[in-house]
Parts: structure tokens; sequence; C-alpha cells
């Protein structure tokens, strides 16, 4: 019988423990190269989520944000870091999505990622196409994929892109995590970067303990009943 009350009790706490998850948030916001430069304000969002073993990436385009000289303006090229022991080529990225569409080809892995002085790992290039502005990457889109090993089984993790990159030679030019091209702007080309990532707020690990799973009050009705039958033969 104690047997049984301790199962009741270990499936109890195992139904109530919080699962974790891991994510990135990298505003880019900061104004490094190119006229008008307005403010400082964030003209893109890159979102990393781990999904098992990949990473799966949502880049948010609000160049809207730079006010009447972001009218015109579209996002031409993304550069971001990388810094895992997994290997990684085109074949790594796929599950392509949202309103911009892009595709492996799209993706220029290191050198390819030189520019204003810093050594990113990617590079993603979109289309700038002047006989067609409809396929432009502009204000409100957004486009999805995920990245995962080249060998379809390591681990590709969140972490492996937190990793600020510095500029050639020093300078006082910020460390950055991420960076992008911005065309139409009116004036000539413009560079933001993005230097910090934030955790987004996760599920209330309390409030997920507080709620057993539907199993969970018959093992605890178990374990009392059995306490009270050991009593009774001890009587």
């Amino acid at each position: 019988m104690n047997k049984l009350i301790a199962t009741a009790f270990t499936g109890a706490l195992w139904a109530t423990t919080p699962l974790s998850a891991s994510a990135l948030v990298i505003d880019i916001n900061t104004h490094l190269i190119g006229n008008p430069a307005g403010s400082n304000v964030t003209v893109a969002t890159l979102t990393l989520t781990q999904n098992g073993n990949s990473v799966d990436f949502h880049f948010q385009n609000s160049v809207g944000d730079l006010g009447a000289i972001g009218d015109e303006a579209f996002i031409s090229k993304l550069l971001f870091s990388y810094e895992g022991s997994t290997l990684l080529n085109s074949s790594s990225f796929a599950n392509f999505g949202g309103t911009q569409l892009v595709s492996s080809t799209d993706f220029g892995i290191n050198p390819a990622g030189k520019d204003a002085g810093y050594d990113f790992y990617f590079e993603l290039k979109y289309p700038t196409s002047n006989r067609n502005p409809s396929l432009r990457f502009v204000d409100g889109e957004y486009s999805t994929w995920t990245v995962s090993a080249a060998d379809g089984v390591s681990a590709v993790l969140v972490s492996d892109f937190a990793v600020l990159v510095n500029t050639n030679g020093g300078g006082d030019k910020p460390a950055s995590l991420a960076m992008v091209h911005i065309q139409g702007s009116g004036g000539s080309g413009l560079k933001y970067i993005g230097s910090k990532g934030s955790t987004p707020p996760q599920e209330d690990s309390n409030q997920v303990a507080n709620v057993p799973e539907p199993a969970t009050p018959a093992l605890l009705g178990l374990g009392v009943a059995g306490i009270g039958l050991t009593r009774r033969r001890k009587k």
C-alpha cells in the first residue's frame, strides 16, 4: 500500500511541473549609416523560438515607424549572427511562410555577411525590383522560417544566435546581433542594427503549478484512500 501512496503523489507532482520555453527577441532600432537618419526607432523585429532541435524565426518589418521617410521604404537585407558548433548549410533553412516568402537560395552563409565593418554569419537578401515594387518587403509584412542542423539530427539552439558581433578594428560602433538594410527612404540607403536581445514573458509558472491535470485529483484521492485503509487495518 505504501508503494501505491508514493506513486499517487509522484504522479501529482509530475503532472503539475511547468514546461520552460526558450526564445529571444531582437529589436533592430539603432541607426548606423545613411540619411535621412530620423530618430532611433524599431524598424524591424527578429524573434527566435526553440522548436525541438530547431529554431523558428519570425522577422517583422516595421519601417513605417520611420515616419514620412518610411512611406516608400523597404527592407532589402537582413544579417544576423551565429556561433554554434552545429554545421549549417542551405538545406538548414525550411518551413518558409509569412506575407513575404523567402527560400533557402536567398540565404548566404559566412563569409557572405560582411558589412559596414561587421562580420555576420548569415545574409538574407530580399527582392529590390524597380520594375515590380509589389515584390518588395515593405512595412507590416513578415517572413518566417526554421533553421535546423545540416545532418537533421544535431540540435540548433536559440543561444547559438545570441552572439554579439563587433566591428573589425574596434571603433565607436556598438556590437550587434543583427542588421537590416533599408532602401527607398528618399535618401541614401539606411542601415540599422539591434544590439540587445530580450526574453519574452513566459506563462506564469505558479499559475500552471496550481492548475492540476485532470488525472491529478484522482491520483491524490487514491493516495488519501490508501492512508485511510492502512489506519483501519491497524485498529
